[in-house]
């Protein structure tokens, strides 16, 4: 609420009062009177009237001065009732300021002149004096809710103003006015605390002006916790958090500058999210986002290149053709990445078909396959291992074994015609020894009236081969 303050209202101040001992000794007496009045008379014992004299009786007083004591006593008890429900209601809080003339000084003034033409038996005076005083405390009452608008008004201009002692008064008496009721109840909260937030704005500035931001971030912040309300606390916290966040938006890009030259991609990565936290935004940090990407793909590829290399020095060529693959999933590509992995496969390849002749090296006792191992033997080059020398020199081991002929031992009768397939006719024969390479052959025995005989077997072999048809043909 910011309506502008009553000018009355704020010029007037409370006329001079009786004090509080006063009062209570005007009630004291106005109570006595009263006590006298109408009960002591009843515990009086009335004195024996004296011998009969010829002297005249007193006149009568008049029945006006018994209406008027009447009057007054009634009056009297009516506005000390007054008096004290206002009390009660907290008129000494609120009713200090002269509103229309009246305040509860005021009041009580007329309250004291009539009370003391009371005491001095003027009834009849002490009645209009005392429906004086009594307006003037019913005036009062009825003065609640203005004094309580212009007391709210006159708090939130103070409050404005920053002037928390005054502030803090008139919302005292708006609380005083209307207990419980919100707003002032708010306002005097706030009207308390305003010295403590007023201390932490002015340390917030000087810390600001001194360009410790920290320091003000933390004193503005105080102050926002303490009132959170108070506008001038939340605009310079957000001011001042708004710079911090600039100048460490600023640090964390060039931190990522700096990370992402000496290659710390891991530092330059950290950096940049810092930067995105304060401005995701900004467009800046797209193209610093663009070369950490590239950077962290070229090291990846160099990563994979090494991992490939160290693969194929230890000649696990499966193993190399993995990482270039890796390789050209992050670029396509990518040269040596291509070279590479047909590289690795063709070397993979061959330690494969060697590995193959190697463990079923009976294979080499064919033509064709032997052929081929013989080819797969003479292929050495640049490329080739220890690992692929030695397998190259194993098959061409085996190779020269297999064509190495080897003696058997072939026994007949002397009556069967012995051919060797792929050899040849050897004739009849009683035993002959014949040099073969290795391998597997097939003997076949003929004779006339008889079936022919067919006898396989493997080269080398230490046993004879018989070779005899021996069945006649029925």
């Amino acid at each position: 609420m910011s309506a502008p303050h009553d000018e009355a209202f704020s010029r007037r101040t409370p006329r001079s009062r009786a004090s509080p001992g006063a009062i209570a000794a005007l009630i004291f007496l106005a109570v006595a009177t009263l006590f006298v009045a109408f009960v002591l008379p009843n515990y009086v014992v009335a004195p024996v009237p004296p011998p009969h004299t010829s002297s005249p009786a007193p006149a009568p007083a008049p029945a006006v001065t018994e209406a008027a004591r009447i009057d007054a006593d009634t009056l009297l008890a009516e506005s000390l009732r007054r008096v004290a429900k206002l009390e009660g209601e907290g008129a000494r809080i609120w009713g200090r300021v002269v509103l229309d003339g009246v305040n509860f000084a005021v009041a009580e003034e007329r309250l004291a002149n009539a009370s003391s033409v009371y005491d001095r038996k003027r009834h009849a005076d002490a009645v209009p004096l005392f429906r004086e005083a009594i307006a003037l405390l019913d005036r009062l009452a009825e003065s609640k809710s203005e004094r309580f608008r212009l007391a709210m008004i006159a708090g939130q201009q103070a409050f404005e103003a920053r002037d928390a002692a005054e502030a803090r008064a008139q919302f005292e008496i708006a609380v005083a006015l209307v207990p419980g009721e919100a707003a002032a109840t708010r306002f005097l909260e706030r009207a308390r605390r305003l010295p403590d937030v007023i201390s932490n704005m002015a340390r917030g500035q000087t810390s600001e002006t001194a360009g410790d931001l920290v320091a003000a971030r933390e004193a503005y912040g105080a102050a926002a916790a303490l009132d959170p309300e108070f506008s001038p606390a939340r605009e310079n916290l957000a001011r001042v958090e708004g710079h911090i966040a600039d100048d460490e938006y600023r640090a964390a890009v060039s931190e990522a500058h700096a990370r992402l030259a000496e290659g710390n991609l891991r530092g330059a990565q950290a950096a940049l999210d810092r930067a995105r936290g304060f401005n995701p935004n900004a467009p800046e940090l797209n193209d610093l986002r663009r070369r950490l990407q590239a950077s962290v793909r070229m090291a990846g590829l160099e990563r994979l290149r090494a991992q490939a290399m160290a693969l194929e020095r230890q000649e696990k060529w499966p193993e190399a053709m993995g990482a270039y693959d890796q390789a050209l999933a992050i670029d396509a590509n990518a040269a040596f990445a291509t070279a590479g992995r047909a590289r690795a496969q063709r070397l993979a390849d061959t330690h494969a078909a060697l590995d193959q002749y190697i463990a079923e090296p009976t294979r080499l006792r064919s033509a064709e396959p032997r052929a081929h191992a013989k080819m797969l033997a003479a292929q050495a080059g640049d490329e080739d291992g220890p690992a692929l020398s030695a397998k190259r020199r194993q098959l061409a081991q085996l190779i020269a074994a297999m064509e190495t002929p080897l003696p058997i031992i072939l026994k007949s009768d002397r009556s069967t015609e012995v051919t060797l397939q792929r050899i040849g006719k050897l004739g009849t024969f009683d035993t002959r020894r014949i040099d073969l390479p290795p391998g597997r052959y097939v003997a076949i025995g003929s004779r006339t009236g008889y079936r022919d005989v067919r006898v396989p077997f493997e080269v080398p072999r230490s046993e004879p081969i018989v070779v005899e048809a021996t069945e006649p043909i029925r």
